[in-house]
């Protein structure tokens, strides 16, 4: 799970994603919801998203503002949960799914009280988002990743393989190229500064760690010192709120 405020968070599911909206005012809500997309959106996008809303009373433009702010990050909005009946009116209007509750066995798959809306889908991802308990279940990707191809995954991400330039990887956790990596990748995509990307060949395109972008001219400082940097295995971690990169020589051993 995501969480973005006291009253708002994101939650993986198996079949795409839960959007929680808790008390508080709706303009600031949305301003928090439209503030981590414009950041994380990425990682998300091409989700499906159930927007569970409660009790709380909501017009048909404040969901037409939210579902204008999804399609915008390239998501849809296909459930809206809601116990209130002007909330659900409101829903239905706009052709809307609703339901009063989320199912206990699985917050994604929720059926549908009115008939779904006609949507044009995103094109399918190489993964979906996963529930909290399966976010930390890695993911082994055993062939070159090609330029254009996205992978996005809630855990880890481990390629055997190369990266080519044009290509992304989003993972919530580490990313592991046994390879070349000349694409983008963004670990710690939900907001985990403590993961790492390590590759046999580290020249991205872009590098992004949590909430931190590589700079060109950092990618020549291995720890703070000076120089260039030598051919071979290499990590890059978050120190001192920077992005550094130092040689993968010795991994870190369990006690």
């Amino acid at each position: 799970m995501v969480p973005m405020s006291n009253a708002i968070s994101i939650k993986g599911t198996r079949e795409g994603l839960t959007i929680t909206l808790g008390s508080g005012d709706i303009e600031i809500l949305l301003q928090d919801l439209a503030q981590h997309l414009a950041t994380q959106g990425a990682f998300f996008r091409g989700g499906t998203v159930a927007l569970q809303v409660g009790e709380r009373a909501m017009k048909e433009g404040e969901l037409a503002r939210i579902n204008g702010l999804l399609a915008e990050n390239e998501m849809i909005l296909r459930t809206v949960v809601s116990t209130n009946a002007a909330t659900q009116q409101a829903a239905g209007s706009l052709g809307l799914r609703t339901v009063d509750q989320q199912p206990a066995q699985d917050a994604g798959a929720v059926p549908s009280s009115t008939p779904p809306p006609q949507v044009q889908a995103s094109p399918p991802m190489h993964v979906t988002p996963r529930s909290q308990q399966e976010s930390s279940r890695g993911m082994l990707i055993h062939h070159l990743v090609r330029s254009g191809q996205v992978i996005r995954h809630t855990g880890h991400v481990v390629v055997i393989g190369d990266v080519n330039a044009g290509a992304e990887i989003f993972a919530g956790g580490d990313v592991v190229i046994w390879g070349r990596l000349h694409g983008t990748v963004h670990a710690g995509a939900m907001g985990n500064n403590q993961a790492v990307v390590c590759a046999l060949e580290l020249a991205p395109l872009q590098l992004r760690i949590g909430d931190l972008v590589a700079r060109p001219e950092e990618s020549e400082r291995t720890l703070g010192k000076k120089g260039p940097r030598k051919p071979g295995p290499e990590i890059a971690s978050v120190r001192d709120a920077m992005i550094i990169v130092e040689p993968w020589e010795r991994l870190p051993r369990g006690g």
